[in-house]
């Protein structure tokens, strides 16, 4: 239920109306892209190859499939097959099995657009899981119905609601633990559902592990600061689910890899952490033109300013929070040699996080005076649904891997003149081009956290907000700090 604001209750239908909106724009997207015969790319066809090997070969012997050209049923060319060894020198797929075994039935259902439509499921869930998320720490329903509009069509997650990649698996399991945090409901079904949901992310890749520890260490010191030991069971099914899958998880590495280290398929498959310095890769996720943020998704010129305008004492803990889950997520995977993610759309791997700092970009966007609110909002909207319409394009589509050359807005150019060209990389470095970008960024930001503390000074009551109970808000903060307490020690 949507808390009151300032004693004044919004009875409009946001909820239903971005359901429809995501609804129809998800799953519609996702149809035409299939039916059209558009070839899945990337790492897209070998997941499918993965569940149609399960299917058909009742085996992990995805060699089958490849020799025998199974894959022709929703891929139309010869495809190289992304195959590792396996400790024993046997030949493995490259990569994680988790979600082609979470799509396994619709795939059996409808074949690639049944998996597909998977991945549209979960992006409409997450839409709906940032709404919720934001007016329960105190958003207007208005600016979190823009802010969730502008995930919806503006954001990457329009773009990989159509494709089947693991992040939104990932994105959508941990946003809701991550609500249910912060909810005051503490049920038993609650507690076996997201101890389950968090249990998958290791299946799905391990490189989601950090997540599942934080948030399953979390839930659990919040637990105890609750009903410290009165209620022993919620141990139980807080910790059950969990433990069963992490178990198998780790049944499933001895046999098949023939290891106890459970990032076996990365290690054999020649894709490890810190390959490389994170440096380039963190100015990268914001900056480069083939897998940053600002050029597909501009709500992300808001994320400096968000954390400074609700670094307040409402919002205090859930900055820390939120850069707790962050920094150990980001170090990792911009230390990939392919941080961006291979042929892959923009921010891919930053997928993930990027639902869980809506509530930063929608406090932004409410501290601003109305009128620059809607008007930044409505150029974002137009700025990034623009991108995702040219992400739909041939020949590449969405996907990108040459340096200083975003093939989605290859298509536009004035003159002789490529956009890209007007663009920053971090890959190709130009730093006539690079700087401008940044000072830019640098000059945005000042601009929003001014006004927007100039509008917090002179309309305080209007956007002051509300957080959860006392006691949930304590738990989390208490246990953010007891785990960087045992950490240290």
């Amino acid at each position: 239920m949507e808390r009151k604001r300032n004693g004044r209750g919004d009875a409009r239908p946001y909820l239903p109306v971005l359901i429809l909106i995501s609804s129809l724009l998800f799953f519609g997207t996702a149809l035409y892209y299939v039916r059209a015969g558009i070839n899945p790319t990337g790492d897209e066809p070998h997941f499918l190859i993965i569940t149609q090997t399960l299917l058909k070969y009742h085996s992990l012997n995805v060699m089958a499939d490849y020799l025998h050209g199974d894959y022709h049923s929703f891929y139309s060319a010869v495809i190289q097959p992304h195959i590792t060894k396996n400790a024993r020198g046997q030949t493995m797929p490259l990569h994680s099995i988790g979600g082609p075994l979470l799509w396994l039935i619709p795939f059996a259902l409808l074949g690639r657009l049944g998996a597909v439509w998977f991945i549209s499921a979960l992006s409409v869930l997450i839409i709906v899981n940032i709404y919720k998320c934001m007016v329960l720490l105190g958003i207007r329903p208005d600016y979190a119905f823009i802010t969730a509009l502008l995930y919806t069509c503006a954001s990457p997650l329009f773009i990989f609601s159509y494709l089947t990649f693991i992040e939104p698996i990932g994105a959508f399991i941990c946003l809701y633990v991550f609500r249910k945090l912060l909810e005051d409901d503490m049920s038993t079904l609650t507690l076996l559902l997201c101890s389950c949901l968090l249990g998958l992310l290791a299946w799905v890749h391990i490189r989601l592990a950090s997540f599942e520890a934080l948030l399953w260490s979390f839930m659990c010191y919040r637990i105890y600061t609750q009903w410290r030991w009165r209620r022993p069971l919620l141990y139980l099914w807080w910790v059950l689910p969990i433990f069963v899958l992490s178990a198998l998880f780790e049944v499933y590495t001895i046999v098949y890899w023939g290891t106890f280290n459970p990032s076996a398929n990365q290690i054999y498959g020649g894709s490890t952490i810190f390959e490389v310095l994170p440096f380039k890769g963190m100015l990268g996720i914001f900056f480069d033109q083939d897998y940053g943020l600002l050029v597909c998704f501009p709500l992300c010129f808001l994320f400096v300013a968000g954390i400074v305008l609700a670094w307040r004492k409402q919002f205090r803990r859930y900055n820390f929070y939120i850069l707790l889950l962050s920094i150990p997520y980001i170090i990792e995977f911009t230390s990939f040699r392919n941080w961006g993610g291979g042929w892959s759309p923009p921010g891919r791997f930053m997928l993930v996080l990027l639902p869980l700092y809506a509530v930063l970009f929608g406090f932004a966007l409410q501290c601003l005076p109305g009128r620059l609110s809607y008007a930044l909002s409505a150029i974002m909207f137009v700025w990034g649904f623009g991108y995702n319409l040219l992400a739909l394009l041939p020949p590449d589509y969405s996907f990108n891997a040459s340096p200083a050359h975003n093939n989605a807005l290859a298509h536009i150019q004035f003159g002789n003149i490529a956009l890209t060209s007007w663009l920053p990389s971090v890959q190709s470095i130009n730093l006539w081009v690079l700087l401008p970008w940044i000072f830019a960024y640098l000059l945005i930001t000042v601009g929003v956290i001014i006004l927007g503390k100039r509008n917090s000074a002179r309309h305080d009551d209007d956007i002051r907000v509300q957080v959860p109970s006392e006691l949930a808000s304590e738990q989390i903060s208490t246990g953010v700090q007891a785990i960087g307490i045992t950490g240290s020690k």
